[in-house]
């Protein structure tokens, strides 16, 4: 008998809030936003790292959290600078 998970149900125990770090980049355009989330596409290829990101229109979100902190840090990528550059360049 396969055993099914109640997705909807109460978590067993109390869940742990670990530090997650969160950027929000505002565009002036969709064109800007989507051609950001590209380049962001390749840097976490390249990097092989992939933070969790939402996004509408003009806007993208992304946060890294503590379990992935530690992942950029053991690596010493510059995914970080990198992304931050990226978003810099699309507003200007």
């Amino acid at each position: 008998m396969n055993a099914v998970k109640n997705l909807n149900a109460a978590s067993s125990g109390p869940q742990e809030h670990l530090p997650t770090l969160n950027w929000r980049f505002e565009f002036g355009s969709y064109v800007q936003t989507r051609h950001f989330l590209d380049q962001m596409a390749d840097l976490s290829k390249r990097e092989d790292f992939y933070p969790n990101v939402s996004f509408g229109k003009t806007y993208v979100n992304i946060s890294i959290d503590a379990e992935a902190q530690a992942l950029l840090a053991e690596c010493k990528t510059r995914f970080i600078g990198e992304m931050e550059a990226l978003a810099a360049m699309e507003r200007t």
